[in-house]
């Protein structure tokens, strides 16, 4: 891994020199800056964070990533790793890309440089480079529910997102449903493509054809939710019964169902990933997957905990936290109540 040195020499400038201009000091001419970037993009130079943080005994920070702050999944996950953090005597500091990959990328390379001491990763499908750079650097980092492709096989806490989504479809099943549909999100995030592939097992296993309109994907957010049962519900022959990708995906749905004055479950079934503390008290109460949101982050603290401890040398497999399907009114057999 390169060194300011390294830079240095490069640019053929001071390693004083080279820290002004990464600190974004103004008293630095242009030529010189730009030998310097140049130095920095050539060399694949970031400030190793661990070992500066080290020199000034610790920042006592955690670094969390997310790609929607919004989600309350998201938010108990936040709430177990502070709660973990806390526990070590830490803080967590949250950073939101808001699915945005060039925000995703400064934040991360605002965590190389400096400000944390090891970092959680809950991005949408990652600035793969970015991360990578960040793992170079030495950063103690966990992936949390999902690992963008194309990135370093650092440790990762998770669900199984097609065995569960296959568990749900098949209740759908179970209940005489032989025409389903599916929203969801973007297939590059891996656990859209994980339930959507879910869903399709469940449907082959039972011999069922999934009609190509019927699986809408690409959605994010309860106005993706609303869009995406708008044209579910605009087909000429619409599904019996859909499977939300999540529940900011189902809150916008109910509100497209309700607007045309579609019942849930007389008029179709509906069935979602992510339990939210709401859904019992809808009308009517919503059929969930409901992941163990807050274990997640906390099971993410202790990982990052034992590689500060430990060290990164070891590989760690997965570690794979279990779902539940709550069953509650939002489904029903086919043409029945």
């Amino acid at each position: 891994m390169a060194s300011i040195r390294d830079v240095a020499r490069l640019a053929q400038v001071s390693t004083a020199t080279v820290v002004r201009v990464l600190n974004g000091g103004a008293t630095v001419s242009p030529a010189r800056t730009e030998r310097v970037m140049k130095a920095v993009a050539e060399l694949d130079y970031v400030t190793n964070g661990v070992a500066a943080s080290l020199s000034r005994g610790s920042t006592r920070l955690l670094g969390l990533l997310v790609s929607d702050i919004a989600n309350p999944f998201t938010a108990q996950v936040a709430r177990g790793l502070e709660d973990e953090a806390v526990r070590h005597g830490y803080q967590v500091l949250i950073a939101s890309s808001d699915f945005d990959r060039e925000r995703e990328a400064a934040m991360l390379a605002s965590f190389a440089r400096r400000t944390v001491d090891a970092v959680a990763l809950l991005s949408a499908d990652g600035a793969t480079e970015s991360v990578s750079r960040l793992v170079r650097s030495g950063m103690p980092t966990v992936f949390v529910d999902r690992r963008p492709p194309n990135t370093p096989a650092i440790p990762l806490v998770r669900t199984d997102s097609l065995s569960a989504a296959r568990e749900a479809v098949r209740y759908l099943i179970g209940l005489g449903h032989t025409d389903l549909g599916m929203i969801c999100g973007p297939v590059s995030m891996p656990t859209a493509a994980q339930r959507a592939a879910g869903f399709r097992e469940a449907c082959a296993e039972a011999g069922l054809v999934v009609r190509p309109e019927c699986l809408r994907e690409g959605f994010l957010g309860t106005e993706g939710g609303y869009a995406a049962m708008c044209e579910v519900l605009d087909l000429p022959r619409r599904p019996t019964a859909v499977f939300s990708f999540n529940n900011m995906l189902a809150i916008g749905a109910l509100r497209a169902v309700r607007e045309r004055g579609v019942r849930i479950p007389a008029d179709l079934s509906l069935v979602t990933f992510d339990d939210m503390e709401l859904f019992p008290f809808v009308d009517p109460p919503l059929t969930a997957i409901a992941q163990p949101a807050y274990e997640i982050g906390a099971e993410a603290g202790r990982v990052l905990f034992d590689l500060l401890e430990n060290g990164a040398d070891a590989e760690r497999p997965d570690v794979v936290l279990s779902t539940e399907l709550r069953i509650r009114e939002s489904c029903a057999p086919v043409g029945g109540v």
